[in-house]
């Protein structure tokens, strides 16, 4: 893992699935800023060919309501191919608990996040803390 000096990470890629407006530029300036290169889209269709065409992410933030394909379905699709199949998600969803929640988790899901509970901040912390895991279990194979 590498910082910089302002305690930032340099160039880790996060793919940003979001179809709220509000909450699709919120949450990609404050990950920015905390130093990620955050490649983004803004349904479920262009999320998946942006996962697709980004296989080196280090993280995929999705959320599950979307139009033209919803975050489910995407999963399905990553799980289906060899190219994305290991990617690592974390769900993000207003859907408090629930079937829903249970079958992403199900398909690969690493996590799920309930946009309500967690600031722009939190979130970037906990992607902060899944990627240092992933990074530190990735050095010890």
């Amino acid at each position: 893992m590498c910082y910089n000096k302002y305690n930032k990470m340099n160039g880790e890629k996060i793919i940003l699935v979001e179809d709220d407006p509000f909450l699709h530029k919120l949450y990609k300036d404050v990950l920015t800023i905390a130093g990620y290169n955050v490649v983004s889209a803004k349904d479920g269709e262009e999320g998946l060919n942006t996962i697709k065409n980004n296989v080196d992410a280090s993280l995929i933030l999705l959320d599950l309501m979307m139009p033209k394909l919803n975050g489910i379905d995407v999963l399905k699709e990553l799980k289906k191919d060899p190219a994305t199949k290991d990617l690592s998600v974390i769900v993000l969803t207003n859907l408090k608990g629930g079937a829903i929640i249970q079958e992403a988790l199900k398909l690969g899901a690493n996590a799920y996040l309930l946009k309500a509970d967690y600031t722009p901040t939190q979130i970037t912390d906990t992607v902060r803390q899944y990627i240092d895991l992933r990074y530190h279990l990735k050095k010890q194979e």
